[in-house]
């Protein structure tokens, strides 16, 4: 039924979007009465919300301005949440309230490429958690839904489409691709889940643009290699590549190859000057920004599969990232695409 209730939602709208006589309409798309697609949108909107919300937590601390607050939501029955490192303040001090009990919590780990943050409050009870959904299914116009604490208000869904699958913003790139949300944001909203119609998580609300008339979202792909890295090591643990990363006319489908190897990085043994990479670990690469998500989910110590192209040739190497040998990481917009993986500026002190 819950399944049923989705498509019918979806119908709605795409008959809803529908324009006159003289444009182009789905010959098989099933055309619902006005006040049936209102009854289908709101009690499924009302499904989503009513199941979701018991999972989702306002945070309150304190920063130099006085009190910061947002919003948070359970990774799990043992009382993780998942958040953003600035509704945190300077991170001691963090409150989180769930239902009528307010509980200190701790910081476990930030990630400064994505903003994302887990806290974690002590929990003799297990917590109600989200279920994670699949964001690469989503697509423009695709139907989302936020729920978060808005100023000082309760709990409150928000609901809107999918508006693009963006690799940067401004001019400046994302560690990893993000998804543009039109959906209406406000203060108090960052950190909150962002849902898909099966009520699943599919990413995380980091920020707002154009003055909260949108939001970007980071996947829920994203979000758990944090709390992967957290749960293995203790913090998180970006792998680094140690190449760079070069346009070429396209081979095998990709134009990204190989420019430099650090002789000391943990590719030099294997790769060359002139590879094309096609694919890194499940990420296939035809383009500057796929270097992006690829160099993003590296995790130092973890073995993966790279694909090149070499004199003619197709070969598939084991490669393990490292951790980066400087304190200090590569600036991410000096580097551009591809800088992830690429070693850091000369200037730059072990």
């Amino acid at each position: 039924m819950r399944r049923h209730t989705a498509f019918s939602l979806c119908a709605a709208l795409t008959c809803a979007a529908q324009v006159s006589s003289a444009g182009i309409a789905p010959a098989d798309a099933p055309k619902l009465p006005a006040e049936d697609a209102g009854d289908a949108i709101g009690a499924l909107i009302t499904r989503v919300f009513e199941s979701s919300a018991p999972a989702v937590v306002r945070i309150e601390a304190e920063d130099e301005l006085g009190k910061v607050s947002g919003t948070g939501f359970f990774a799990d029955a043992d009382g993780t949440i998942f958040t953003v490192s600035s509704v945190l303040g300077d991170g001691t001090g963090i409150t989180v309230t769930h239902g009528d009990r307010k509980m200190s919590a701790k910081l476990l780990a930030q990630d400064e490429r994505t903003g994302v943050a887990l806290i974690k409050v002590d929990a003799p009870e297990p917590k109600p958690f989200l279920l994670q959904g699949d964001s690469a299914k989503l697509k423009p116009s695709s139907p989302l839904m936020v729920v978060g604490f808005p100023f000082d208000h309760e709990v409150t869904p928000s609901f809107g489409l999918v508006g693009g699958i963006d690799r940067k913003a401004n001019g400046k790139f994302f560690a990893t691709t993000h998804i543009r949300a039109n959906i209406p944001v406000q203060r108090g909203q960052g950190g909150s889940p962002v849902l898909d119609l099966d009520g699943a998580v599919v990413g995380i609300l980091v920020s707002g643009f154009d003055g909260g008339s949108g939001g970007y979202v980071l996947p829920i792909r994203a979000a758990e290699k944090i709390h992967s890295d957290y749960a293995r090591f203790g913090g998180v643990r970006h792998g680094w590549a140690g190449v760079t990363l070069q346009e070429v006319p396209a081979v095998e489908g990709s134009r990204m190859a190989i420019d430099v190897v650090d002789p000391s990085g943990p590719a030099a043994s294997d790769f060359r000057t002139g590879d094309v990479v096609l694919q890194v670990g499940d990420i296939a690469i035809s383009e500057p920004e796929d270097a992006l998500d690829a160099s993003f989910f590296l995790t130092a110590g973890d073995p993966i599969q790279v694909r090149i192209a070499r004199d003619g040739e197709v070969l598939t190497l084991p490669f393990t990232p490292t951790e980066h040998p400087f304190d200090r990481k590569p600036d991410l917009q000096a580097l551009g695409p591809g800088g992830l993986m690429a070693p850091p500026p000369a200037n730059a002190s072990p």
